[in-house]
C-alpha cells in the first residue's frame, strides 16, 4: 500500500529560520496550502494546514472517511533551491481498530495527489514509497 510520495521542487519555503531553530518545522505550509488550490474541484474536501510535530499536517475527507496529509521537507536539502519534500498519506483507524487503511478513495487520493504533483512542470522524481 502507497503511503508517502516523495518529489523535488524549487517551489516551496526552503529558507532556514535565522536564528536557527532547533527541529524547525516551519518547511511545508506552503506546500499544504498549495495542494488545497489544485485540488479543489476533486470529490476530496481539505481542511487548514495546521502545525504538527514533525512539520504540518491537514485533514482530508471523502465519501465519508477521514485522511490526514503530512507534509515535510527532507533535512538535507533546506536551504537548497530544488529541495525534497515528502507528503504521507494515513487514515486514521478511529474505533475501527482492525479496519483496513485501504479504501476506493484512499486510493482516488493517491491518484490525484500523484497527477496534482506529476502535471506541475517544476516538479521532479515523483515516487512513492
Amino acid at each position: 500500500m502507497k503511503n508517502q510520495i516523495s518529489f523535488m521542487s524549487g517551489l516551496f519555503d526552503t529558507k532556514a529560520l535565522v536564528p536557527p531553530v532547533e527541529h524547525d518545522r516551519h518547511f511545508g505550509e506552503d506546500l499544504a496550502k498549495w495542494l488545497i488550490v489544485k485540488s479543489k474541484g476533486s470529490e476530496f474536501v481539505f481542511h487548514t494546514p495546521v502545525k504538527s510535530a514533525d512539520g504540518w499536517s491537514e485533514s482530508v475527507t471523502a465519501n465519508g472517511e477521514n485522511f490526514v496529509l503530512g507534509f515535510g521537507i527532507d533535512d538535507g536539502t533546506i536551504g537548497d533551491d530544488y529541495a525534497g519534500w515528502t507528503i504521507t498519506i494515513d487514515k486514521p483507524r478511529g474505533w475501527k481498530f482492525f479496519a483496513s487503511k485501504d479504501s476506493p478513495s484512499r486510493g482516488r487520493l493517491c491518484d490525484l495527489i500523484h497527477n496534482i504533483l506529476r502535471d506541475e512542470r517544476q516538479i521532479r522524481e515523483v515516487q512513492w514509497s
